[in-house]
């Protein structure tokens, strides 16, 4: 009697494992800041997608919109997962991404990933001249590294009367130039700090 109890005893144990290991989830989680206006960025969509090893193309398990405080959860099920890519995005926001691997993910704890997120802006580079000289400028400061960002380095403008360039930027935070023009002593520095969703102007006039 003692044998078959012991026997029903150790099949329970296997399938109650079996069931709690079946059932395992990583919870992913994380706060979104607003750093162009310092505050929890509301209503962003932060999208969990993964890639395994029979797939290794990311496919979206699961799109969260943020709460009112910024915050997002999920409980994403124990899986054959290669990669877990979360990615934050929200129109006129520049979208921040991450990718980490399996074994970077914990099931006894929490999975923090927070984001400080930028909103949009542009600084309006406008050139006017009297069509007779040339100017030498370069960004000194302002947001880089991004496929809609103006490019680095000096750039170098012949016999204009007048144009604008737009370059995007982080907004609430400083775009600067330095300019020379070429001949005269007339050069220096100038900045903006420029406005979320909208355009500000750097009028460099010689």
């Amino acid at each position: 009697m003692k044998k078959i109890v012991l026997f029903f005893g150790t099949i329970l144990l296997i399938v109650s494992f079996a069931c709690k290991k079946k059932d395992l989830k990583y919870t992913i989680k994380g706060t979104i800041h607003d750093s162009s206006f310092n505050a929890p960025l509301s209503g962003a969509k932060v999208s969990i997608a993964i890639s395994t090893t029979s797939n290794p193309t990311a496919v979206e398990k699961v799109a969260l919109t943020t709460d009112a405080s910024g915050n997002y959860s999920y409980e994403l099920d124990r899986e054959k997962i290669q990669n877990v890519t979360i990615t934050v995005s929200k129109d006129n926001y520049f979208s921040e991404s991450t990718t980490t691997t399996l074994d970077n993910l914990s099931l006894e704890d929490d999975n923090t990933f927070n984001y400080n997120v930028y909103a949009k802006s542009w600084a309006r580079l406008h050139f006017v001249s009297d069509g007779t000289k040339i100017i030498k400028y370069y960004k000194t400061a302002g947001k880089n590294g991004c496929t809609e960002c103006c490019a680095t380095g000096e750039i170098q403008l012949n016999n204009i009367t007048e144009s604008s360039f737009y370059c995007i930027n982080n907004g609430n935070t400083t775009y600067q130039i330095f300019y020379d023009v070429q001949g005269t002593t007339n050069n220096g520095t100038l900045s903006v700090t420029t406005v979320p969703f909208d355009t500000t102007e750097i009028l460099i006039s010689y």
